[in-house]
């Protein structure tokens, strides 16, 4: 764990986040005794918020797809 004084940790903001984004944990000390830790957050499949059910509708969103949606596009034949 890497560690910085509150002074170190103001004037070198960038580098802090540049260790913490590489996974690393970063210590925040005043007068030796640590009053901070940084740290990524962890972010898993139930911590991303997604929008509920029906949210485009409920906003007054309409979708529709074109009836040529699936349609080669003109010149490109050779690639299908």
């Amino acid at each position: 764990m890497k560690t910085y004084t509150v002074s170190q940790a103001r004037e070198r903001f960038a580098e802090v986040l540049s260790v913490v984004e590489q996974g690393e944990e970063v210590a925040i000390t005043r007068h030796g005794a640590a009053v901070a830790t940084i740290k990524r957050p962890r972010v898993t499949k139930k911590s991303r918020k997604l929008p509920p059910p029906g949210f485009l509708k409920q906003e007054g969103w309409t979708v529709e797809i074109a009836d040529d949606f699936d349609a080669v596009p003109e010149g490109f034949e050779d690639y299908v």
